[in-house]
């Protein structure tokens, strides 16, 4: 069984160096083939430039860049083609974000919940038991528990309480099921498309887990990307979109 983790980038020069580092510090002991693959999604700092000098080291980590700033979605959608072209069925998908404030160390017990209980998805959640968001405004975290409510109450999935959290682990087969179902899982290129993944999901009877995160919003490295008033838009037109 082969894990790719995958990360989608846009200016992450202040902090991609310690992400990748950490992660192949993971690899080191990790029981699973890993490859990694950064999607740069036309950054105009030197992401490229420090990710380039990862990829001439180490063989297993790869970047595909595209041609100025197409959003998350669109990264997301460059990350799902690879994963469909490269990984078998019983293989894993792990994305995680680039700012640092995701740890690698996470992973084998995402995967581990995953495979021993024959779990389609595993999610890093703020929002279970042992989890928690840490140096976030009280407006964001308002945001943040209704957004749970409504996906909750709109997209139910069992055991899925974080549906934007973008550090998953997926089994490759259940994405290969996803694609041939929609002709576009992701339709959106905000944060919201996160969402729009597990939306999906829930039409098609997953079976999904989650193990705490601690986001530590202290440790991320440069400005949020996140607009909140368009991801929040985002997340009612679901209702119309995914049938």
């Amino acid at each position: 069984m082969n894990v790719l983790i995958a990360l989608p980038a846009y200016n992450e020069e202040a902090g991609i160096a310690n992400v990748l580092e950490s992660i192949i510090r993971f690899r080191n002991y990790s029981r699973y083939s890993i490859e990694v693959l950064l999607v740069n999604d036309g950054s105009t700092d030197q992401t490229s430039q420090v990710v380039r000098n990862f990829t001439r080291k180490y063989a297993d980590i790869k970047m595909i860049e595209h041609n100025g700033n197409k959003g998350l979605g669109e990264a997301l959608k460059t990350i799902l083609r690879y994963t469909i072209e490269h990984m078998e069925n019983e293989d894993i998908l792990v994305t995680m974000d680039a700012d640092n404030t995701h740890s690698p160390l996470l992973i084998e017990s995402m995967i581990g919940s995953l495979i021993s209980h024959d779990l389609d998805m595993v999610v890093a959640s703020r929002f279970t038991d042992g989890g928690c968001e840490l140096g976030l405004k009280a407006i964001r975290k308002l945001y943040s528990r209704g957004a749970m409510c409504f996906f909750k109450l709109f997209f139910p999935i069992k055991n899925l309480n974080d549906y934007s959290s973008g550090f998953r682990a997926y089994r490759v087969g259940i994405i290969r099921q996803a694609q041939e179902r929609w002709i576009e899982l992701i339709t959106t290129n905000g944060f919201d498309c996160m969402a729009e993944i597990a939306a999906r999901f829930s039409r098609m009877g997953i079976k999904a887990g989650e193990v705490p995160l601690i986001l530590n919003y202290g440790l991320k490295e440069g400005a949020s990307k996140m607009k909140v008033a368009k991801t929040v838009k985002g997340y009612f037109s679901l209702l119309a979109k995914v049938r």
